[in-house]
C-alpha cells in the first residue's frame, strides 16, 4: 500500500514539471490603449490597428488590453485577485504577456501647401488669369511616442517617435480630404515592424550562388531600394557587477541594397563588394546616418 501511495505521489509531482517543460509558443503581446495627448479622438482606433498589424506578422499572439489604460490599473486588479497569471509563483499581473506596448498620440498638425501650377490652371479654367483661385494639398502629420518593454523584467526593448504624414489630392478653392485611417494604419505598421525586428532581428537567411542575399523578412517590414548594414552575429558582453547584457562584440561587415520584396522574404545585392560573403544568420539593420557616412567613405576609397 505504501508503495502504491509513493508511486501516485511521484506521478502527481511529475505533472507540473512536464507541463512547464512544454514550449510556450509565440510570445504574447499586451497592447494598451494609447494616451491621446493631442486630443485627436483616434486613440482607440490606433490601438486596434496596432493589434491588427502585430497579429498579421504571425510572430506574436496578441492580448487585447484596450480597456486597461495604465499599468497601475492592471496592477491594482492583480492585487485584488481579479487577474490571473500562467507564470508559476505569481498571482495576478500581466496574464501571459511577454511584451507590453504603450504610448501616446502626441501631435496632430494640419498644413496646406500651395501648388502654383494648379492655381494658375484653376485661374485659366475660371476664365481669368488674375483669378484668386488657390489650389493646393492638405497635409496631416501624426506624431506618436511608442515604448515596448519586457513584461517580466521591465527592460525597454524598443522606444521611438513616429512622425507620419499623409497628403490629400490637389484641391482648388477648398480644403482637401486626407485619409486619416491610412495615416494611422501606416504608423501602426511601423510600430509592428519595430517590435518584430527588436525581438527577432532581420537576418541573412541564405546566400545564393549568384551572390544574391536573401533576408528572412518581406512585405510590411522591408522595402525595395532600402540600404541595410550587415553585422556579424556577435556575443553578448555581460556586466560582471550586475549580470546584465551591456553590449555585444558584433562587427559591421558590409552593406546591401534590397532589390525585391516578396511575401516573407526579400532579396538584396551587395551595395559595395564584400571581402567575403556574409554568413547565414548575420544581422541586417536599416542603415542609419552614421552607416551611410561610413558607406560613402568606403565607396570613395574604392
Amino acid at each position: 500500500m505504501k508503495r502504491l501511495i509513493a508511486f501516485v505521489l511521484l506521478f502527481l509531482c511529475t505533472i507540473p514539471a512536464a507541463a512547464s517543460a512544454q514550449p510556450r509558443g509565440k510570445p504574447i503581446v499586451a497592447i494598451y490603449a494609447m494616451d491621446d495627448v493631442a486630443g485627436s479622438g483616434q486613440a482607440q482606433a490606433f490601438s486596434t490597428m496596432i493589434e491588427t498589424a502585430i497579429s498579421s506578422t504571425s510572430k506574436f499572439r496578441v492580448i487585447e488590453r484596450s480597456r486597461l489604460n495604465t499599468l497601475v490599473r492592471e496592477q491594482a486588479g492583480a492585487k485584488a485577485g481579479l487577474l490571473t497569471t500562467n507564470k508559476p509563483g505569481r498571482m495576478g499581473g500581466f496574464e501571459g504577456a511577454d511584451y507590453l506596448i504603450y504610448g501616446s498620440i502626441t501631435t496632430v498638425s494640419v498644413s496646406n501647401k500651395t501648388d502654383i501650377g494648379a492655381s494658375l490652371l484653376g485661374g485659366l479654367i475660371s476664365g481669368s488669369r488674375n483669378s484668386n483661385v488657390t489650389c493646393g494639398n492638405t497635409i496631416v502629420t501624426l506624431g506618436v511616442d511608442i515604448k515596448i518593454s519586457d513584461a517580466s523584467s521591465g527592460e525597454v526593448k524598443y522606444v521611438t517617435r513616429i512622425n507620419e504624414s499623409r497628403k490629400s489630392a490637389a484641391v482648388c478653392g477648398g480644403t482637401g480630404q486626407v485619409d486619416v485611417a491610412a495615416l494611422l494604419r501606416s504608423a501602426a505598421e511601423k510600430v509592428a515592424s519595430g517590435l518584430v525586428t527588436a525581438i527577432y532581428p532581420i537576418q541573412v537567411a541564405a546566400v545564393q550562388a549568384d551572390g544574391t542575399i536573401v533576408l528572412n523578412y518581406g512585405d510590411g517590414t522591408v522595402q525595395a531600394g532600402q540600404i541595410y548594414a550587415i553585422y556579424t552575429k556577435g556575443r553578448s558582453i555581460i556586466d560582471p557587477a550586475t549580470g546584465e547584457a551591456i553590449g555585444n562584440d558584433e562587427q559591421r561587415v558590409g552593406f546591401i541594397r534590397v532589390t525585391d520584396v516578396n511575401g516573407r522574404i526579400s532579396r538584396a545585392v551587395a551595395h559595395v563588394p564584400f571581402a567575403a560573403a556574409p554568413m547565414v544568420g548575420s544581422i541586417a539593420r536599416l542603415a542609419n546616418p552614421a552607416d551611410l557616412q561610413a558607406l560613402s567613405k568606403d565607396r570613395k576609397k574604392r
